[in-house]
């Protein structure tokens, strides 16, 4: 064998092993990647509290894990339920007015609550996060639509005086302000199972991520209407601003 050819074949032979290196790694970072992929967990609140916990250096700390899980829960159930029984009412006030509207004739409550409860009950049978993004995304439009029809109108209406409203509230105002706090962000329920779904979870946080720039959006449109609305109707504002709205096309 001649020296070129020896050459050709050590140079073939020095490529096939780095292309089998190459190989070799790629297959070992895919491995890893597929096997953290399969290691990561989907928590839930109640869940991350009691890892929270339990990878706590403190005996008494790890002890505290399952009744934190437990309080966690706990409070997750009164969150939902909470927002639940508020839209609930809303609806409720809302259909009620409208029958009264178009067929001039009163309701009681009770009737309405009874009369719209299949419609809900069929809402919360859907598990599939897919369909409740879709309904949520249509509900959110209308409801875009509905905020800019009702902003525009105020900016145009008669507003109180501002020396004629208090600067600060009572107690009482104080406590319905923070019920009205925590509504306007009753989506943080289904913040972790959003992310645990989402094809890149890292897209959740950050300065652009998308509770960030969620939640900049609820305050300004809650800010927006709720000074507008307290400036137009001053004392008589409901406890939603559509009930004060006219019934006027």
């Amino acid at each position: 064998m001649s020296s070129s050819e020896k050459t050709s074949r050590t140079a073939s032979d020095t490529s096939t092993s780095v292309f089998e290196s190459q190989v070799f790694q790629g297959g070992l970072t895919s491995g890893k990647k597929e096997e953290a992929k399969e290691k990561r967990v989907a928590l839930n609140y109640g869940n991350m509290a009691e890892e929270a916990f339990t990878s706590r250096k403190s005996k008494w700390l790890r002890k505290l894990a399952k009744p934190t899980k437990f309080a966690v829960n706990l409070c997750v159930i009164g969150l939902q339920l909470g927002m639940c029984s508020a839209f609930y009412i809303f609806v409720e006030d809302h259909v009620r007015q409208i029958i009264g509207y178009l067929f001039d004739k009163d309701v009681s409550r009770d009737m309405t609550f009874f009369a719209i409860l299949p419609f809900f009950i069929l809402i919360a049978t859907v598990r599939s996060l897919v369909v409740l993004s879709w309904i949520g995304f249509i509900g959110n439009i209308l409801v875009v639509i509905a905020i800019a029809i009702i902003v525009v109108q105020m900016l145009f209406m008669k507003h109180v005086p501002i020396s004629h409203l208090p600067a600060v509230t009572s107690i009482e105002g104080v406590t319905l302000a923070a019920g009205s706090m925590i509504y306007a962000y009753s989506a943080q329920g289904v913040v972790l199972p959003l992310e645990n779904k989402m094809r890149k979870p890292q897209d959740m946080l950050g300065f652009f991520g998308v509770i960030s720039i969620s939640v900049a959006f609820i305050c300004t449109v809650y800010v927006t209407v709720g000074f507008l609305g307290y400036l137009t109707y001053g004392h008589d504002l409901e406890g939603s601003i559509t009930l004060n709205l006219d019934n006027s096309p």
